[in-house]
């Protein structure tokens, strides 16, 4: 049995490895799962659904995770490596949720900590909740469409002698702009 075989006998295994895959790691399995949806082997829509679903749970459970350790004073050094990579935001997590929370989900790494440290820093629930949805549903349709869109470059292959040039292209170009968001928020502190 091959891949695609596999993938097209086992559908519904493939959407819960998409759930739990964009719930705990994210970009790898968003951008994974969209390429294969556009090959035809999940439905886009319900693909979607389903990623954002894991990504709000995910980041729900470190939002728990965060208030956890601030009550109960646990999980020291997660605690200290979020204060590594997210201390300099904290005020701006305060005052701006919602930005910081778009900025963290496209700066690779960041994301999990600005989360984790909001339940530290008692950023209410629900600006928690509203910043995070927002801000994971313009995620998977740039992250997701990149994944989607690969698959045309790579249909594309006879018409495009550098497919792997368009791809690494695209990449570069989301690190980029990552790499730029992060550090326009770290001048607006």
């Amino acid at each position: 049995m091959g891949f695609n075989d596999f993938l097209t006998a086992h559908q519904s295994i493939g959407y819960v490895i998409a759930f739990l895959g964009i719930a705990l790691e994210g970009e790898v399995t968003l951008f994974t799962a969209a390429f294969l949806a556009s090959r035809g082997y999940f439905d886009p829509v319900f693909l979607f659904a389903l990623a954002f679903a894991g990504a709000i749970i995910g980041d729900n459970i470190w939002y728990v995770l965060g208030e956890i350790a601030r009550e109960k004073n646990r999980f020291s050094k997660i605690r200290r490596l979020a204060e590594k990579a997210t201390g300099s935001f904290d005020e701006h997590l305060k005052s701006h949720p919602m930005k910081t929370f778009f900025v963290s989900k496209f700066a690779w790494g960041l994301h999990r900590p600005i989360v984790f440290k909001s339940g530290i820093l008692k950023v209410p629930f629900g600006s928690f909740l509203k910043g995070n949805a927002i801000a994971t549903a313009v995620w998977i349709f740039f992250v997701g469409g990149l994944g989607y869109l690969s698959s045309v470059v790579l249909g594309a292959r006879r018409y495009l002698r550098y497919t792997e040039i368009s791809l690494l292209s695209a990449i570069l170009v989301f690190v980029l702009i990552s790499k730029l968001l992060t550090k326009l928020s770290e001048k607006e502190l």
